[in-house]
C-alpha cells in the first residue's frame, strides 16, 4: 500500500511538470482587457485635463487601445479615408505585441501617447507601482516610436493626486476626457454618433477605442467625423488642441448641457 502511494505521488508531480513545461512553452499573446470605466471627481486639489479652454470650435480625437488587432486597423482605414488625424494612447504591452500596428500609426501621422503598463486602477497603487506602470509604458513607446510621448491617460480613467502628480514627475500631463463616446459599451453605431454630436463642445477630447473590445466605433466613426465637421468643427490631435488655449480641469461631464463651454 505505501509503495502504490509513492508510485502515485510520483506519476502526480511528472504530470505538474509536464503541464507546467507545456504552458510555459505556449505563446503568450495580449490578454483582453475589459474596460471598467467610472467618472469621478477627484478630492483633492490635483486634477488631469478634460477640455481646454479655446474659442475656436476644435476638438481633440482620442483613441484608447489595449487589446487586439482588428479593431485598430479598422479605425486606421477610417481616419485614412477621412484625411483624419488623432491621438493614439497605447498600452504598453499591447505596443510591444503589434509592433506593425503601432509603426502604421507612426507613419499615418497620429499622435503617440500613453496608456501605462498594467491595466490596474492606480488610485489604488503606491507610488513606486505608478512609477514603475508609467516608466514601463514609456521605455516601451520611445523604443517602438522615436517619440517623446507628452500625455498619459491611466487606465480606466482612474486616478487621484498621487497618480497625477506623480505622471508630473515623469514629464507627463494626465489627461481623461469630456466627452465618452462609450463605445467600449457596444451600444450600437447610431448611439455612438448621437451621443457624440449631442455632447460635444468647443475644447472637448473625444474618448473612444481601437480595440478589439469596441467593435462599433469603425462603423460609427465616419458619421460622427461628418456630423462634426459638418457643425463646423476642427477636430485634431490632442497635442494641437492644447496649443488652442489653457488646459481646463474641471470636470465637464454630468453636467447640464446648458452649462458646457460655448452653450
Amino acid at each position: 500500500m505505501f509503495l502504490n502511494r509513492r508510485v502515485a505521488f510520483a506519476a502526480l508531480a511528472v504530470l505538474l511538470v509536464a503541464g507546467g513545461i507545456f504552458y510555459g512553452l505556449r505563446p503568450r499573446g495580449v490578454k483582453p482587457v475589459f474596460e471598467m470605466y467610472d467618472p469621478k471627481l477627484a478630492m483633492g486639489t490635483e486634477m488631469p485635463v478634460f477640455y481646454v479652454e479655446t474659442d475656436r470650435k476644435a476638438m481633440a480625437l482620442t483613441f484608447d487601445i489595449s487589446w487586439g488587432d482588428k479593431t485598430p486597423e479598422k479605425v486606421l482605414d477610417v481616419l485614412s479615408q477621412h484625411n483624419q488625424k488623432a491621438t493614439f494612447f497605447l498600452s504598453g504591452p499591447w505596443a510591444n505585441h503589434y509592433k506593425s500596428i503601432v509603426s502604421r500609426i507612426v507613419q499615418d501621422g497620429h499622435e503617440i501617447a500613453s496608456h501605462g503598463q498594467e491595466h490596474v486602477n492606480l488610485s489604488q497603487e503606491s507610488k513606486e507601482q505608478i512609477k514603475k506602470n508609467i516608466q514601463s509604458a514609456h521605455d516601451i513607446l520611445i523604443n517602438l516610436t522615436d517619440t517623446e510621448p507628452r500625455y498619459f491617460r491611466p487606465p480606466n480613467g482612474d486616478y487621484d493626486d498621487l497618480v497625477v502628480l506623480t505622471a508630473r514627475e515623469l514629464g507627463y500631463e494626465t489627461v481623461i476626457w469630456a466627452v465618452d463616446s462609450l463605445d467600449w459599451k457596444n451600444p450600437g453605431a447610431s448611439y455612438i454618433v448621437e451621443r457624440v454630436s449631442r455632447l460635444s463642445f468647443p475644447g472637448a477630447i473625444l474618448l473612444f477605442h481601437a480595440s478589439d473590445s469596441a467593435k462599433q466605433t469603425h462603423e460609427a466613426l465616419p458619421m460622427v467625423l461628418e456630423n462634426l465637421k459638418a457643425a463646423g468643427y476642427e477636430i485634431m490631435t490632442l497635442g494641437e488642441l492644447m496649443s488652442l488655449g489653457k488646459p481646463a480641469r474641471d470636470d465637464p461631464r454630468g453636467r447640464p448641457l446648458s452649462e458646457l463651454p460655448g452653450n
